[in-house]
């Protein structure tokens, strides 16, 4: 057991957080392979699991997939594409974090940004791709490492032939060099050697044979000792010397527009030994919920057979609303396909900022629901890996450095789109599990009925308002027409007539109602209107 995270947010976001995109969250025998995911899980509410140990956020999409059997990439079988992607961020503690809740939003946003540009990547990619190599002409330091080796082997059996000739003069001395390390004893004791033989065979009558093998070995001695020398000299000077030099490189670009791309699942962690905040999120896309989304556009409803459930406002409610961020897809109880978008902020603090922060989640709610039926992805990466071996001092190991570099611009797009039929579903504020803070969630929703009664709408608004701009210029035309009578009467003789009495009305007084003070049992205080009118009026 890794930590206790009490209580951790696992976001399995199918019909909960993540809440399932899909077109059917209700059994149907007839249901489109497509969209079988996202039947699978939502047709019962989320309930949140008490965790007591730690999962990663990613392993636990991973380990969900695995239980529903869903493949990781193309489902060629259902003709269905899935995408796991995963952000983090270093968070050395969420309770105490100012800007947790705003970062856990951004980064679950860039999630599934990155899972749809690997979509978009899945459609077609273009790439550019090298790897190189390049090596010196001639490995002079390997050549100068066997002439070195051979100049050692020299100057050792020159050793061993002083040792023997030490020996006929003094045989303890001689059995000191003797031995497992007498070849690895300091050049200064073999300069010392040499002197006592020197000394020896000029003090005593050596015979000459004796004395031309003893300088025979002498000189063969000091030669290799000098060709070691030289050797190890023009060695210095190539160390550090470049040997090997490997270079991989390759950059990618995909763009285009996807439409219906939706999340099914999203999940949450926080390890405490390592400082690190994951958000993880499964993509999912497919020709129908393309479909879907394109009525949405259009404004075409399509048919889709009622079925049993509920509407998209108590779907969202009995959803885990601490890890709803991104794009939903629901299909309500009346078949209607709705396409969501949810994000969340913080509200602590004084009340302006909890005014700012709920209309940036409410706006950013609005934009995740736009992504979700339209985007233009596009992305390019560049990465680039260089190897470069260099040689070592004579007889030691070559070493090898690694450089990596990496760069990603990634952008998804809706630009003067028109969207009707946009509303607000749901909002709430909750307790984010592991940080403890309070946020608010909100979730805009459209689907291709909503956009074409809103279509409908918009159309009738601004027929009546013609219609009532029309009527306002005849009613300003007979105005005009009746102060011109009224300046003309001015100018005219009165003529005497038979004086009438006017007729006395009295206006029926309709009393008033007068408000009435209620003394409340707290500080507190509420207004609210309330007209009476007719349920039949609107």
């Amino acid at each position: 057991m890794n930590n206790l995270l009490a209580p951790m947010a696992f976001a399995v976001a199918v019909s909960f957080s993540g809440m399932a995109p899909a077109q059917d969250f209700v059994p149907q025998p007839t249901a489109s392979e497509a969209l079988a995911a996202q039947q699978q899980v939502a047709s019962e509410p989320y309930q949140q699991k008490a965790t007591v140990e730690y999962v990663p956020a990613e392993q636990q999409i991973r380990d969900y997939m695995e239980a529903q059997g869903w493949p990781e990439g193309w489902d060629a079988n259902k003709k269905r594409l899935f995408v796991l992607s995963q952000e983090q961020f270093d968070s050395e503690d969420p309770s105490y974090d100012d800007s947790f809740i705003i970062k856990r939003s951004q980064f679950a946003t860039l999630a599934t940004m990155s899972a749809k540009a690997q979509m978009v990547e899945y459609m077609r990619t273009t790439m550019s791709a090298v790897d190189m190599l390049v090596a010196p002409g001639t490995d002079v330091h390997a050549e100068l490492n066997g002439r070195h080796i051979k100049a050692e082997k020299k100057l050792t059996a020159q050793k061993k032939q002083l040792v023997k000739i030490l020996a006929e003069l003094d045989q303890a001395e001689a059995s000191k060099l003797s031995g497992t390390t007498w070849e690895d004893r300091a050049e200064a004791t073999w300069d010392g050697v040499i002197k006592r033989l020197d000394d020896s065979y000029d003090a005593a009558a050596i015979e000459e044979s004796k004395r031309q093998k003893y300088e025979k070995v002498k000189q063969r001695y000091e030669e290799a000792s000098a060709e070691l020398e030289r050797i190890e000299s023009e060695a210095q000077k190539l160390a550090g010397e470049v040997k090997l030099e490997s270079t991989s490189m390759v950059e990618t670009l995909a763009q285009a527009p996807i439409l219906g791309a939706s999340v099914l699942v999203q999940a949450e962690s926080w390890n405490a030994d390592r400082d690190v905040y994951e958000v993880a999120t499964l993509l999912v896309w497919s020709p129908k919920l393309e479909a879907a989304a394109k009525a949405v556009v259009t404004g075409e409803p399509t048919a889709l057979k009622p079925k049993d459930g509920m509407s998209v406002q108590a779907w969202l409610k009995a959803q885990e609303a601490s890890t709803m961020v991104g794009p939903r897809q629901f299909v309500d109880k009346t078949g209607e396909r709705w396409f969501i978008g949810a994000y969340a902020m913080p509200v602590e603090g004084s009340s302006s900022l909890v005014r700012k922060n709920r209309k940036l989640a409410e706006t950013m709610a609005q934009k995740e629901m736009a992504v979700a039926v339209f985007a233009d992805i596009e992305t390019q990466k560049q990465a680039a890996i260089a190897m470069q071996t260099r040689s070592s001092e004579l007889g030691e190991k070559d070493s090898t450095d690694v450089a990596t570099s990496f760069s990603e611009a990634t952008r998804q797009a809706v630009e003067g789109r028109n969207i009707n039929g946009m509303s607000k579903l749901f909002s709430s504020t909750i307790v984010h599990p592991i940080s403890q803070q309070d946020m608010y969630v909100v979730a805009y929703g459209v689907s291709a009925s909503s956009a074409s009664e809103a279509l409908a709408i918009e159309y009738s608004s601004f027929d009546s308002a013609a219609v009532a701009n029309r009527h306002n210029n005849l009613k300003s035309a007979q105005a005009a027409n009746n102060q011109e009578k009224l300046n003309r009467s001015k100018s005219e003789v009165a003529m005497p007539s038979v004086s009438q009495q006017p007729s006395n009305s009295v206006a029926a007084s309709v009393p008033l109602k007068t408000a009435k003070k209620v003394q409340g049992t707290t500080a507190s205080k509420t207004l609210m209107n309330a007209p009476v009118i007719s349920d039949d009026d609107f």
